[in-house]
């Protein structure tokens, strides 16, 4: 005999002394045999009215071990399963997570409901449906949220990922689970990419097979950042120049690098770069760029070096933004350096149409 199987014994000791772990042994075997379908129709409705008594008791470990049991069933009656859904987390929670005899209007009842570990438990079921997804993502909570998305089993159609990212896009911790899923529309990949962290946005191009440009992008920016790091931890000119003739004479020295780097404050390494790109001595670069009456000289200048025209206005941002604070290339913050400058180009742009939309995005991308 199975040691799931109800016995006399059971029903006598049960009789004798109805303590928890009866009571508990009880519950876990006549689960067993309703969810085999062991039992015959008469022994099914008796085995149903235990349950309704049970769900009841007074001691929550009986109604957790209960729970636990039926959660692997189907077709449970109505007022049981409603009488789960309705107890304590720790009765529930499980339950909701593994019962697979909810509809989705039952599901959007419960996360509709007050305690946000039965939201969660909703949003960790194996094959959740696109319509569920999306109500979640429409209505839930971030927490909710997330579990959504590191759930790989869930149906998330691209429409509800859109939803996500355009109500949670400076929350890391979506971001991150986002980026950790096995599989992510390309849409939405490109939609996150600008506003992940250097460590994400290298696990992106490891683990997602993205589209040429994207991916070369990415590699781009990886090693512009990789670099600036570097010359963030130099602080004489002879090691600054240094470094930057060694990325001119690898022709590593792009306007990409370059931008970035006046937008993150890097001056010194900006003005050493307009030396090598433009052939200018670094006296003159440094009289001409910090000379306010002379933008048309800046230009020239800029020209000179090959710097494209449309990155022009967050170069001229980054200066405006030096010239007005006291600045100080080992003690500014290189962070909010950067917020003011997008602020500059933000501005800067409300009344000029030199530059486009997707100007200003690359713009902001090489400070963010």
């Amino acid at each position: 005999m199975s040691e799931n199987s109800l016995n006399r014994q059971d029903a006598l000791d049960l009789a004798k002394n109805a303590t928890t772990e009866n009571k508990s042994i009880v519950a876990r075997k006549i689960s067993a045999h309703y969810q085999e379908g062991a039992f015959s129709p008469q022994a099914v409705k008796l085995a149903e009215d235990i349950f309704r008594i049970m769900i009841r008791d007074t001691e929550i470990k009986v109604r957790e071990v209960l729970s636990d049991s039926l959660k692997h069933c189907s077709d449970l009656p109505k007022d049981v399963v409603s009488a789960i859904i309705n107890d304590k987390d720790s009765v529930a929670v499980p339950f909701l997570q593994y019962y697979t005899s909810l509809t989705n209007e039952d599901m959007i009842k419960i996360l509709n409901m007050p305690g946000i570990n039965k939201q969660k438990a909703i949003a960790k079921r194996e094959g959740l449906s696109a319509e569920v997804s999306q109500y979640i993502a429409e209505k839930c909570s971030d927490e909710v949220v997330g579990e959504l998305i590191s759930n790989e089993k869930a149906d998330i159609r691209e429409k509800a990922f859109d939803t996500i990212v355009a109500k949670y896009s400076e929350n890391d911790d979506i971001k991150q689970r986002l980026v950790h899923r096995s599989e992510l529309p390309v849409s939405v990949i490109e939609k996150i990419v600008d506003k992940l962290s250097y460590r994400l946005k290298n696990y992106l191009m490891l683990n997602h097979n993205l589209p040429k440009d994207l991916a070369t992008n990415l590699v781009d920016e990886v090693k512009e950042k990789i670099t600036l790091s570097i010359s963030e931890e130099y602080s004489s000119d002879n090691q600054i120049e240094e470094l930057v003739h060694q990325l001119y004479k690898a022709n590593r020295l792009t306007p990409g690098l370059v931008v970035r780097s006046i937008c993150l404050g890097d001056l010194k390494f900006f003005e050493y770069a307009i030396v090598y790109l433009s052939e200018t001595p670094i006296a003159e670069v440094r009289k001409i760029l910090f000379n306010s009456q002379a933008d048309f000289m800046i230009r020239n200048l800029l020209r000179k070096a090959f710097i494209p025209k449309t990155v022009f206005p967050a170069i001229f941002s980054a200066l405006k933004v030096i010239r007005e604070i006291k600045f100080d290339c080992g003690r500014t913050n290189r962070k909010s350096f950067g917020h003011k400058v997008v602020e500059r180009i933000l501005s800067f742009t409300q009344n000029n149409d030199e530059l486009s939309q997707e100007d200003i995005k690359y713009l902001v991308s090489k400070i963010n």
